[in-house]
């Protein structure tokens, strides 16, 4: 599962992100961390599509994650989507949207990236 890959690769940096290694999950946050006051990220497989076809056989695969970020505390907005983004591009996943938003009942800013890799199998 990519959200898996993706999710390990993030771990490694997790001291610099500034982020508790507990609070990185895929497909879903257990309900008992939706009201935490730590910073969480939650990665998720948008797709999975085998493509690239040359005589009738797919050579490429493409996936595409999504990672959102709902920030707490004092974790740096700017400079933990840089690091992320960076270590992303150094396996080869590449940004195509991001866009923020604010939670209206909380006031807390959540950050939705997403990024797109294709590897040739």
């Amino acid at each position: 599962m990519i959200a898996k890959q993706v999710k390990d690769i993030l771990l490694k940096r997790a001291d610099e992100l500034e982020i508790n290694p507990s609070y990185f999950f895929t497909q879903n946050i257990p309900q008992d961390y939706t009201e935490v006051d730590e910073t969480t990220v939650l990665i998720t497989e948008i797709s999975s599509v085998y493509s690239g076809r040359a005589s009738d056989i797919s050579t490429t695969k493409d996936s595409q994650i999504e990672i959102q970020i709902f920030y707490r505390r004092e974790t740096l907005p700017d400079r933990t989507e840089l690091i992320i983004n960076q270590e992303l591009e150094k396996h080869w996943f590449y940004q195509y949207d991001s866009y923020p938003d604010v939670d209206p009942d909380t006031g807390f800013l959540t950050r939705t990236m997403k990024y797109e890799k294709t590897e040739v199998i």
